[in-house]
């Protein structure tokens, strides 16, 4: 296994991981309590797509995704939420990373909400 597969691997064990820790009401009142922040949209989207009974969502996509929700909620962050200004920079990073990387699987959610 080479370099980057092998964090490629470690990156996807973490995610399940915080995966394992994703809370679907936390991740409503979360978002709730941040609406009208530039990243909501995104932040809903995801959320929406883990949460749709009806829609199948790809295992991979869900455990980047409820791992990036659970990062976003969780208190515990690279950068504390708390500082004024720069508080959600890494949490804005990380949804921004899972939105390009599963930009296909976001695309057809999109399709698949419209056509409901």
């Amino acid at each position: 296994m080479n370099f980057d597969q092998e964090k490629q691997k470690k990156s996807l064990q973490k995610a399940e991981t915080m995966a394992d820790e994703f809370d679907p009401e936390e991740a409503e009142q979360f978002a709730q309590k941040h609406w009208g922040a530039k990243w909501y949209d995104d932040f809903v989207l995801l959320y929406t797509m883990v949460t749709d009974k009806k829609f199948k969502i790809n295992k991979t996509a869900y455990i980047a995704i409820a791992g990036a929700l659970a990062y976003v909620i969780l208190p515990v962050d690279v950068i504390p939420d708390f500082i004024p200004g720069v508080g959600f920079i890494d949490d804005i990073f990380v949804i921004g990373i899972v939105m390009k990387s599963i930009s296909d699987e976001i695309e057809r959610y999109k399709s698949y909400s419209q056509a409901s």
